[in-house]
């Protein structure tokens, strides 16, 4: 089954994605962590082939991947909160909003923020930009990343990968009027 996507090309769905208990929560563990595996890949393929990141965990389950309206089958909302957990403790995901509030929105990282850190540092040590400050908005949409598969990629991953990078000492962050405006100086 396959879904429309940007740019051209249709994201595949697997062919369990028309099978009815895929979407049910399985009872047991074994049959469970499997099965939850193969919703972990799913979603990160997704939202890599859609460039998506932000997740609103009740409105998705109403969208594919996670329904699937020829089968009449959608993942339940807690399913899905049990999924995020997963990819979080893989390192695939963050949930977002205020600490202690309702898991219900989240970043699917496709890369993780370390990846995307390191391809930033390597494109700007290829470039001779390192000790020069930079904004996020140059970073995302600059004509000089046009090429690079950062480019694009919504701020708060951008921001969070740039925050590794800063943890390890490899860039500092200025604070902008806006996530746009941020600004970021990339060390040698």
């Amino acid at each position: 089954m396959a879904t429309g996507g940007g740019a051209g090309a249709r994201f595949q769905l697997p062919e369990i994605h028309s099978f009815p208990p895929f979407f049910t929560r399985q009872p047991n563990e074994d049959t469970w962590k499997e099965q939850r595996r193969l919703w972990c890949d799913l979603v990160v393929a997704f939202c890599r082939h859609h460039r998506r990141s932000a997740l609103a965990v009740a409105e998705a389950v109403n969208e594919p991947p996670f329904s699937n309206p020829r089968i009449r089958r959608a993942l339940r909302v807690d399913t899905l909160r049990e999924v995020v957990d997963e990819l979080v403790s893989q390192g695939h995901a963050a949930w977002t909003g205020p600490k202690g509030s309702v898991r219900d929105t989240c970043l699917v990282f496709w890369r993780k923020p370390e990846v995307w850190a390191a391809m930033l540092h390597q494109w700007a040590a290829d470039r001779g930009l390192c000790n020069t400050v930079l904004t996020l908005y140059e970073l995302a949409n600059g004509d000089d990343t046009a090429d690079q598969e950062f480019h694009g990629l919504d701020y708060a991953t951008l921001r969070r990968s740039l925050e590794a990078l800063q943890s390890q000492g490899r860039a500092q962050l200025f604070a902008g009027s806006s996530d746009e405006d941020l600004g970021v100086k990339i060390f040698t």
